[in-house]
């Protein structure tokens, strides 16, 4: 027999899943509109805060559920009222919610959206704040006279900005065990020609169950102001689960030439054999 405490969870986790697959549905009623879109509309909230809200692994803030619902076209005062219920219901207390800065959209043609910045500080923290913060997670205070680590980029006048996923959008749905390629495009957008660069893995050592990949990716010689493209073959792990690997660009050293960057990185949702087809884009399981 269930103890009451976790009857309690599992109910509020049920109501946290309805109102998601709500969510859902108005996506899917909107014309099932991409989150980077969505996001672009918004300029409030990153993609990501959004397609947390459509899953469901956590209720979202009013803010976030405001957003989601006008990017879809909703009427807010009916789902203010639906997530005031849920809220009521599942007693959770909103803390203020941080939102990811959300850059410009991409100047280049095609239709207007957000995209991933991997250079200019994009979520740049203090050089010196980090290191401290690295030695209190070890209990330890960083030793006299040790160097802080570069708060830009290596190379003066080096820049590097995403362009897009040409291949294997985030929260695409894999099968077990499948072989894929990904493929980014970005832009070499300082005045520093590249040679002799690398995309490394960022979560080395790689643990058991995740996506297996070569730890390096070579790419091409770049002149500034010209795009890249840089490809990897992946194979899904062999149970279901959401894999995510990001990369960091180094030089042939192993040095990260844009230390304060976020990475570059791609996120896939693997799943058993004959659920899903593969191939399909974050809105698939989503509208389900």
């Amino acid at each position: 027999m269930r103890d009451s405490a976790s009857h309690d969870d599992e109910r509020q986790q049920d109501l946290i899943s309805g109102f998601a697959a709500e969510l859902r549905s108005l996506r899917a009623a909107a014309g099932n509109p991409s989150f980077r879109r969505m996001a672009g509309r918004s300029r409030r909230i990153s993609h990501t805060t959004l397609h947390e809200a459509a899953a469901g692994s956590r209720f979202p803030s009013w803010a976030t559920t405001q957003e989601f619902v006008r990017a879809c076209g909703g009427d807010e005062g009916q789902w203010r009222s639906r997530w005031e219920r849920v809220r009521d219901a599942t007693d959770r207390k909103q803390a203020p919610e941080v939102w990811p800065a959300v850059p410009a959209a991409d100047p280049g043609p095609g239709a207007p959206g957000r995209r991933r910045v991997i250079v200019l500080g994009a979520l740049a923290i203090g050089a010196a704040g980090a290191l401290v913060a690295g030695f209190l997670v070890l209990g330890r205070q960083p030793p006299p006279g040790t160097a802080s680590p570069p708060s830009g980029p290596l190379i003066s006048g080096d820049r590097s900005r995403f362009v897009t996923d040409v291949t294997i959008p985030d929260g695409t749905l894999v099968k077990v065990n499948e072989t894929f390629v990904k493929v980014w495009e970005i832009q070499n957008s300082g005045t520093i020609f590249w040679r002799n660069r690398y995309l490394e893995r960022d979560d080395k050592p790689v643990l058991p169950g995740g996506c297996r990949t070569v730890e390096r990716i070579p790419i091409g010689d770049t002149l500034p102001n010209e795009r890249v493209k840089i490809s990897v073959t992946v194979t899904a792990p062999s149970t279901p689960g959401t894999c995510v690997v990001k990369w960091k660009m180094v030089d042939v050293n192993g040095r990260i030439l844009f230390p304060t960057s976020r990475p570059v990185f791609f996120l896939v949702h693997v799943v058993d054999e004959g659920e899903t087809p593969s191939g399909k884009d974050a809105a698939d399981p989503l509208s389900r």
